[in-house]
């Protein structure tokens, strides 16, 4: 339950936007090239004896395949992305409420005292937070699969275990390292 206090962090919708929207392209393109090549293979029957058929019957379907496989690996990240957009990272008064393994909801709540370093850091085109956390593998509740996740994790991510894509249009640096020196009473601070 959100309380007065709470700040749900701003995350970046466009990736979720973008993908969804190549994906669906790329499901398109599939099919258009997958039903041409059907097409013509029941179609043209006395073509596939010349030597130039090859690449009709043969390459266009490999190619119809690969972007429809494209389109699920696609289909899968923006899922992801649409999660985040439903549970961002909130700040609270207690500490951080995130979603972190769940399907649906927040599963993990760290505490100000738990947080070793709050920063937003400028990974690619956009700005990401970076929650580093003390001994985040304690986290993972005896699962070894999450507690490697967070493992990877910190040590791509210099020591973050939870990194979140920020939408930076809506939100300043600063007024988010106001929200954040308010709700910790001063306790962490936000680093950029």
């Amino acid at each position: 339950m959100e309380h007065k206090s709470d700040f749900p962090v701003p995350v970046a919708a466009a990736p979720a936007f973008l993908i969804a929207a190549l994906a669906a392209v790329s499901a398109v393109g599939s099919l258009l090239v997958l039903v041409t090549v059907g097409y013509l293979l029941l179609a043209m029957r006395r073509l596939s004896e010349e030597a130039a058929a090859g690449a009709v019957f043969v390459i266009f379907p490999l190619v119809g395949l690969a972007l429809l496989a494209s389109a699920v690996g696609m289909a899968f990240l923006a899922r992801s992305e649409f999660r985040l957009l439903r549970t961002p990272p909130v700040f609270t008064s207690a500490g951080v409420r995130l979603r972190v393994f769940a399907r649906r909801g927040y599963d993990v709540f760290v505490p100000w005292d738990r947080v070793s370093r709050l920063r937003v850091a400028e990974k690619g085109p956009r700005p990401y937070l970076l929650v580093d956390v003390a001994d985040a593998e304690d986290l993972a509740g005896g699962d070894p699969g999450r507690a490697e996740r967070l493992r990877r994790t910190a040590e791509r991510f210099e020591g973050a275990a939870f990194v979140y894509g920020l939408r930076g249009a809506l939100i300043g640096v600063e007024e988010l390292g106001a929200v954040v020196h308010r709700l910790s009473d001063g306790t962490v601070a936000l680093d950029y």
